[in-house]
Formats: C-alpha cells, sequence, structure tokens
C-alpha cells in the first residue's frame, strides 16, 4: 500500500489540459517553432476536436506552411460552431484575396466587421480590396530594361530576390521562374495591406517587414512605390538578413536612379 501510495506522488504531474496544449502551441508558434507548434495542436485537437483555440491555431498554422484547403477546412469548422467568429471569417477573406476572390473576401469581411466592428486588421484589408476593385487600371509603368541585375549584389544564399513596383509590375528577380510574376503580385498586395494596417493604426508608412515562415524568413523594404523581397533559410541570423537586404536595397535603388537619369 505504501509502494502504490508513494507511486501515486512521483509519478508526475497530471496531464496538461488541451488549453494549456493550445496556450504552449501559440508561445511555438509566436516564436517561429512552427513544427512543433502544430504537433502540440495536432495533440490538443484528437482530444477536443472542437475547441475553437486550437481550430483558429490549426488554421494559421496550416497557413505558414501554404497548406491552403486544410487552412480554410480549419476555419470553416469554427465557423459551424461559432457562424460569426471574427478571426475565422478574416482568415477566410484573406484566403479569398490570395485567390482574387474579391467578392467573397469583402462579404467576409463585411461579416467579421457586423460581429466585431473596431476590427483594424479586417478594416485594413477591406479597405485594400475596395482599392484595388474599384480603381481604374493604370497603364503598367515602363520596364526597367537597364537594370545590372550583377551590380545588386544579391547574396549567394538567399533563396529567392525579386524588385517590383507596388503596382506588381515586376522589375527583376533572381531565380526567375513560372510563379515570379504570382510571387510579385502576392508581394505588392501583402505590401498594400500592410500599409493600410500601418495607416489606419497611425504608425506612419511601411518602411520594413519580417515573415517568418515554415521553411525560411522574408525580409521586405519599400518605400510606397517600390517594394525589394529576399528570402533566406531559417539558419540565417536575422541580423544579417537585414544587412543583406539595406545593402541590395541600395544598390536597387542606384542602379534605378542611374537609368533614370
Amino acid at each position: 500500500m505504501l509502494t502504490r501510495l508513494w507511486d501515486s506522488v512521483t509519478s508526475g504531474r497530471r496531464p496538461a489540459t488541451p488549453l494549456q496544449v493550445f496556450r504552449q502551441a501559440s508561445r511555438y508558434r509566436d516564436e517561429g517553432r512552427f513544427e512543433e507548434a502544430a504537433d502540440l495542436v495536432a495533440q490538443g485537437l484528437r482530444r477536443d476536436p472542437d475547441n475553437l483555440v486550437g481550430l483558429m491555431l490549426a488554421g494559421s498554422l496550416h497557413t505558414v506552411f501554404r497548406e491552403m484547403p486544410l487552412a480554410r477546412a480549419a476555419f470553416e469548422r469554427v465557423l459551424a460552431i461559432d457562424r460569426a467568429h471574427p478571426r475565422a471569417l478574416l482568415g477566410l477573406a484573406r484566403i479569398a484575396l490570395e485567390e482574387a476572390e474579391p467578392g467573397t473576401c469583402t462579404e467576409l469581411l463585411q461579416r467579421a466587421l457586423d460581429r466585431y466592428p473596431d476590427f483594424p486588421e479586417a478594416r485594413a484589408l477591406l479597405d485594400v480590396v475596395r482599392t484595388s476593385t474599384t480603381q481604374p487600371a493604370s497603364r503598367p509603368a515602363a520596364p526597367v530594361t537597364g537594370l545590372r541585375v550583377d551590380r545588386l549584389r544579391v547574396p549567394t544564399d538567399s533563396r529567392e530576390a525579386l524588385l517590383a513596383r507596388i503596382d506588381a509590375t515586376l522589375i527583376f528577380a533572381q531565380p526567375r521562374g513560372s510563379r515570379t510574376e504570382e510571387l510579385a503580385a502576392r508581394t505588392a498586395q501583402l505590401c498594400r495591406l500592410a500599409a493600410a494596417m500601418l495607416a489606419r493604426s497611425g504608425l506612419g508608412t511601411l518602411h520594413h517587414a519580417v515573415i517568418e515562415g515554415a521553411a525560411e524568413t522574408t525580409y521586405l523594404r519599400a518605400d510606397g512605390q517600390v517594394v525589394l523581397s529576399m528570402a533566406f533559410g531559417r539558419d540565417v541570423d536575422m541580423a544579417a538578413g537585414l544587412a543583406h537586404l539595406e545593402r541590395v536595397w541600395s544598390n536597387c535603388r542606384h542602379e534605378m536612379a542611374a537609368e533614370a537619369g
């Protein structure tokens, strides 16, 4: 009897509750430890499959991994439980915007704002959608034909680098592939969204952004007219990535000014 009592006392703590598991997963996600976060979310949802916190975490992590059908399914499951959950609606709206469905995006955002009128992320995204769909199409800017890419000194450990105008006109990309134009359009859209959110929050204009993904980190530099995007593996130190970004940005601006002159 004493042995059983001692074993019960020393057997360790009680298993974490699903809520505790999801809180730890959220911390891992915020730290960029996406694989560990996803494992914890899967564990928690096995025990509590209808937990809204867990489903929202699952949706956000699927988005990080670019698993958009799974992200959509997670957000839709949230809405099956709470039909006006504002962040689930926002998650679906972002997917709709990426898939070039502005009408669906607008409808989802309006539903989110009906539930939560003071929702800055939804309002910023709605501003971007309305601006892109109501403004007349502008004439494409003249291509930068004389840009000396060799003078930009793009580092060899950069996985992908591109320079584009905010209207999504591609200036250069290294390497350039079948999806480069799509990436330029998505990067420009992201900059417009981030700029709208900063302006709505009274925080000024967008200059820098760091986007942590599951396998790489993307660094952005913008001035309201053009945006430079550079992706590095997660093993590259952030300070080094930012230093590379600033050097290439300076070279890009110098080359573009030389061509304009």
